[in-house]
């Protein structure tokens, strides 16, 4: 029994569980507020969400992409330095940004609600959050990561829910976000608790180097240009839907995207980005047939998961529209079954572009990312125009074969140049100080 708790814990399984829960508390939510709340209230909530997904790429810079892959074998204590100064750019970034905001705001709209501020205090802590979870991911500590994603994300939920519920004069959205900030400072504390069992204080004196991550980010402007390609891209098809088809297309799709996009989530969290760490340290090695057995075990541990969870969910979604009363939901089965089928390769294309990154691949990552963009809004314009709301299915399967073809061919050519001209990685560097980070690369 141990020994299979042991390999459920390695392979992801309690952070696929905490992150099935939060997208499960997410969805409830969302009905909390259509329902109880209002539409003109879901949209205020939609902008919301929209804006905590684009500022944290706006005001990155591209530098988590580089920490998160530095910090790889080291301790919270060892990478201290690193991403404390990683956590001072974003700071002054952030104070930059809504020095510009505010004013602006107030000249539009003559004034800055309470609600106005309440979204501010948020896109501040989801942005200094992610900036903490991504190199705990390259630590290897994604479970607790993934523990304070979940208290800060979803454990307040059915918290203010039910005292919406029995106080129905806290019953709006305000109080929703007031719930939501109270959660982050909890995830702060238990973040401080947990550091404890390591000599961080030490580290926090170095010598900041802060112009080492500038001169990383002028550099690697096309990582900047990349992660905005990413928050893009989850956008971009349903603004072309809209513009082709209207409203209600539009409506259809994204509740079947909120589906998908789960599947997509949880295979993520569970595999994929479990697999950066593990990724890099078979290249540092030095041995290109590692590097590509590690690939190979963790390209079919993302299918297979990816497969069953696609069936699971098509079953269960099956069961909904079977019990549910007649209209209440938009039946398109093919639709949902082309979505799956993209979320399940976008997953292993996911997969391969992390590949890329272990291996230190960073402007051929950028083009990846950024052409992307380019090749679904290609796709996105030709399949709806021509096939109408399947064409969104049809656009997403298109791009995700697409992108994992190209990055799967180049990943190949590259490996076949490592052992035809034995350019694999020396051990023996791989142990030396990074010139720029002055950490060593263990």
């Amino acid at each position: 029994m141990s020994v299979l708790l042991t390999r459920l814990i390695r392979g992801g399984a309690p952070n696929m569980a905490l992150r099935g829960s939060t997208l499960f508390l997410r969805f409830a939510l969302s009905f909390y507020i259509v329902s109880q709340l209002g539409l003109a209230s879901a949209g205020v909530y939609g902008l919301a969400i929209g804006a905590i997904g684009i500022v944290p790429a706006t005001v990155g810079w591209g530098l988590n992409y580089f920490v998160s892959r530095e910090v790889v074998g080291h301790t919270p204590a060892t990478a201290a330095p690193l991403i404390r100064d990683r956590l001072i750019i974003t700071f002054a970034s952030l104070l930059a940004g809504t020095l510009i905001a505010v004013p602006v705001l107030i000249w539009q709209t003559g004034e800055i609600t309470q609600t106005q501020v309440l979204i501010l205090i948020l896109l501040w802590l989801e942005t200094l959050a992610l900036d903490i979870y991504m190199p705990m991911i390259g630590l290897e500590l994604a479970l607790f990561a993934n523990v304070l994603v979940f208290v800060r994300s979803a454990l307040w939920i059915p918290i203010v829910v039910g005292i919406g519920f029995a106080v129905p004069a806290l019953k709006t959205l305000d109080m929703i976000f007031i719930g939501w900030i109270l959660s982050h400072l909890l995830a702060i504390g238990m973040l401080f608790v947990y550091l404890r069992r390591w000599p961080m204080k030490a580290g926090l004196r170095e010598e900041k180097k802060l112009s080492v991550l500038v001169n990383r980010a002028r550099r690697a402007w096309y990582i900047y240009f990349s992660d905005l390609g990413i928050v893009g891209l989850g956008y971009a098809d349903r603004f072309i839907l809209n513009a082709l088809l209207g409203l209600v297309a539009t409506g259809i799709y994204s509740f079947y995207f909120s589906i998908t996009n789960a599947l997509q989530t949880l295979i993520s969290t569970a595999v994929v980005q479990l697999a950066l760490p593990r990724m890099v340290r078979a290249f540092r090695g030095g041995d290109p047939a590692e590097w590509q057995a590690e690939l190979r075990r963790q390209m079919i541990k993302t299918l297979t998961f990816a497969a069953v969870f696609s069936v699971g969910i098509f079953l269960a979604t099956e069961l909904i529209f079977y019990f549910a009363p007649p209209g209440r939901f938009p039946v398109f089965r093919v639709l949902l079954a082309i979505m799956l089928l993209a979320a399940t390769i976008r997953s292993g294309s996911d997969l391969l572009n992390v590949s890329i990154t272990s291996m230190g691949r960073d402007r051929m990552y950028a083009v990846n990312n950024v052409a992307g963009v380019i090749v679904a809004i290609a796709f996105g314009t030709g399949f709806m125009y021509f096939f109408g709301l399947i064409g969104a299915g049809l656009s997403a399967a298109a791009t995700a074969s697409t992108l994992f073809i190209v990055r799967l061919v180049y990943l190949r050519h590259v490996l076949s140049k490592m052992k035809q001209s034995d350019l694999s990685p020396d051990p023996h560097m791989a142990t030396a100080n990074d010139p720029e980070t002055g950490m060593p690369q263990r």
